[in-house]
């Protein structure tokens, strides 16, 4: 009876260690990129700088003026350097001006904007504002997948996976998924990058806190099974090898 039980506990371990996971971000809502909803909310435009944003802002030649300046002696690394917050209404506090409204305005509308403002006490100004806490993530089959910073510049899908490394060899490049909130909803847009065809209408600019998803092809569950198996197989085999030595 006590080998008995010794071989069914081992053959249960080695059964569980052949489930597969499920992949992520599985949906039966997946917009297509020809859907207007697609076109609407995944149309090429440069990330607007919001409310809670963190900013630096150089101004060339007046550092004092300047807050995390990239031309000066001060980080603008949103661990390290000097940062402003914007308050809830969209307003930076900056030096000489005041609260000036800087949310609803991409990163070059801001620059001109504020070229603007500045032009006003400074001679031919040249400005500079960053955001620092932009950033999109990429998971599944990347080589580095993780969380990337926009670095104040339109990052569409395919320079996101050069950032990350490319795509691993189980990458099915037809099932990547931009996933982005919307009104406090999810929507998911389903591309493929198989294909040339088409290439401008898939290659979505990314956002602020988007999410993209590489899926893995079917045979990287089966190499992982079979790698399992082997494993299972050499338990059993061992589990065989324990319970004759204990019938003797």
């Amino acid at each position: 009876m006590k080998n008995s039980l010794i071989v069914l506990f081992l053959y249960m371990v080695a059964l569980s260690a052949c489930t597969t996971t499920q992949p992520l971000f599985q949906t039966e809502e997946v917009l297509s990129p020809s859907d207007s909803l697609a076109l609407t909310f995944f149309s090429s435009k440069e990330p607007l700088i919001q409310a809670g944003d963190k900013i630096t802002l150089s101004i060339w030649g007046h550092e004092e003026l300047s807050i995390g300046s990239v031309n000066g002696n001060f980080s603008s690394n949103e661990a390290t350097g000097k940062w402003l917050i914007l308050n809830k209404e969209g307003e930076a506090n900056l030096p000489k001006l005041g609260r000036v409204k800087l949310a609803g305005l991409s990163v070059n509308e801001a620059n001109y904007y504020l070229q603007q403002e500045y032009s006003k006490i400074l001679k031919e100004p040249i400005i500079n504002v960053k955001v620092l806490n932009h950033f999109v993530t990429i998971l599944g089959e990347v080589n580095n997948p993780g969380e990337y910073n926009l670095d104040n510049e339109q990052l569409d899908v395919i320079q996101l996976i050069a950032r990350s490394n490319g795509l691993t060899a189980y990458a099915k490049n037809d099932e990547i998924s931009v996933i982005r909130q919307i009104n406090n909803e999810s929507i998911k847009l389903q591309i493929s990058l198989r294909e040339l065809a088409g290439l401008q209408y898939k290659n979505i600019v990314l956002q602020p806190n988007d999410i993209v998803y590489v899926a893995p092809e079917k045979i990287k569950d089966s190499d992982k099974n079979l790698q399992k198996a082997s494993i299972a197989a050499g338990i059993l085999t061992g589990a065989a090898v324990i319970v004759s030595v204990l019938a003797q």
